[in-house]
Parts: C-alpha cells; sequence; structure tokens
C-alpha cells in the first residue's frame, strides 16, 4: 500500500498558542484573560482563528520546502519539482492535513477562549445516541452523571464544512450549533435551510448576525429556533452552569 509522505508540522494546539499570543501583544496585553471580554468574543475568536490560519500556512510552506530538499528536488527546477510533488502524493498529503487541522482548530480557539473567561469546557470525548459533540460544559465527566448535566456545542468554521451533519447536536436537551467566522454563505435562504432541517439554537459571529437579524427573528417565529449573536454565548453558558449546580 502506498503511504501519503508526512509533513514536519506543529500540533494544532502550538499553532493556536502561538497565534492566542500574538493576538494578545498586538493589543498590548498580559494574557488572553486580559483581553478577552464577552463584548469583544465574537471579534477575538475570528482573530484568532486568521492568524492561527496564516501561521499554519508559514509551517506548510517549510514543511513542503523541507519535504523537497530531503528527496533533493529543490534544485531540479520548478516543473520537475511539482510533477514530483504530485507524483508522491505531497497534494493529497497537504489536503488531508489541513482538513484534519480545520476540523480541530474551531473547537480548540473556543474552548481557549471560552476557559479566559472562566467557562469551564473540554473537548468532548462521548457520543450520545451516535453523535459526538465537539466541545462540553462543564466536563466530560459530568456527562456521565446525566446528559441533563452538561451543555453541548457543536462548531464549525465555515459552513461549508458539512453543518448538516451537526443537526443531531440537538438530541441533547441543552446543545448549539456554534459558527465562529462570519462566513458570506450564510444567507437569508441558508439560514432557513438550517431552520427547516432541524437547527435549534445557533450562534453567530456578531457582525453577521447584525447583518440579517431581521430575518433571523423572522425565522424565530417562523421555525421556533434561535439565532443568537456570538457574544452572548459566554453569557448564556454562564447561566447554564449556574443553574445546573
Amino acid at each position: 500500500m502506498h503511504v501519503l509522505p508526512k509533513l514536519r508540522i506543529p500540533k494544532v494546539d502550538k499553532i493556536i498558542d502561538e497565534a492566542i499570543d500574538k493576538v494578545v501583544k498586538k493589543y498590548k496585553k498580559e494574557s488572553l484573560e486580559k483581553l478577552i471580554k464577552p463584548e469583544n468574543f465574537s471579534d477575538i475568536i475570528n482573530e484568532i482563528e486568521e492568524e492561527a490560519e496564516e501561521i499554519y500556512k508559514s509551517y506548510e510552506k517549510m514543511a513542503v520546502e523541507g519535504y523537497l530538499k530531503s528527496k533533493n528536488l529543490i534544485s531540479k527546477g520548478i516543473i520537475d519539482a511539482i510533477n514530483a510533488i504530485i507524483d508522491n502524493s505531497l497534494i493529497t498529503s497537504i489536503a488531508n492535513t489541513r482538513r484534519a487541522r480545520a476540523g480541530s482548530s474551531s473547537q480548540i480557539i473556543l474552548s481557549k477562549v471560552l476557559g479566559a473567561l472562566g467557562i469551564k469546557c473540554e473537548v468532548a470525548k462521548f457520543k450520545y445516541k451516535g453523535y459526538r459533540p465537539d466541545i462540553v460544559i462543564p466536563s466530560n465527566k459530568a456527562f456521565k452523571e446525566g446528559v441533563n448535566r452538561v451543555f453541548v456545542l457543536a462548531v464549525k468554521r465555515t459552513l461549508r464544512e458539512r453543518w448538516a451533519e451537526d443537526i443531531d447536536i440537538f438530541k441533547f436537551p441543552n446543545s448549539a450549533f456554534v459558527l465562529i467566522k462570519p462566513d458570506p454563505d450564510f444567507t437569508p435562504d441558508k439560514a432557513e435551510d438550517m431552520a427547516e432541517r432541524g437547527m435549534k439554537r445557533v450562534y453567530l459571529p456578531d457582525e453577521l448576525y447584525d447583518k440579517l437579524k431581521d430575518h433571523l427573528n423572522y425565522l424565530k417565529e417562523k421555525y421556533n429556533v434561535v439565532f443568537k449573536p456570538l457574544f452572548q454565548l459566554p453569557k448564556d453558558l454562564t447561566t447554564f452552569l449556574m443553574s445546573s449546580h
């Protein structure tokens, strides 16, 4: 069996920590805890995500250069190098690595930012009725005490990332779908499609929510679905944690 070449790229956690450190220093704060507030929650999450994307790309370029050097392709010329990349399945390896990173980076960023606000949460490690959420509040241990003891989140960077699979998040009594980037694919028609197909509680980047607020309120009445701006998520989770004890 052909084995895809392995790119030497740091783990997602390390890249996100680097991104957080750059954003914190940009605003001349001592830590993420000193920077993050409910009112800038949505913007800071998006900024960290964008910074992490740029850092990842720089590591990816270094990884590809390292791979070409290891195969003695740097001196062969552009065409030979490209052919060698394709023949050695490096393009497939890059695509696979990007998909894996994108799938986990959004939930890690959100969990770190929530944690900086003092909201206890973890990456979920369990399934319920065949579905595994991305983030659990307050902990995986709490889920073992009963499904009503936790609030779970499905997190997507953009809506191109198979959002319909996350309708199952609403098998949990306390749950929400979270979009962390102001995705231009989120249109009034897309919002209605999500509502029709079973989305019950959706948090959107503040600027996206503000842009479509009137239509989202209309959908609330028509489908009994709740669309909220992302800055309200920490408050809602804090309320849940207080009521669950």
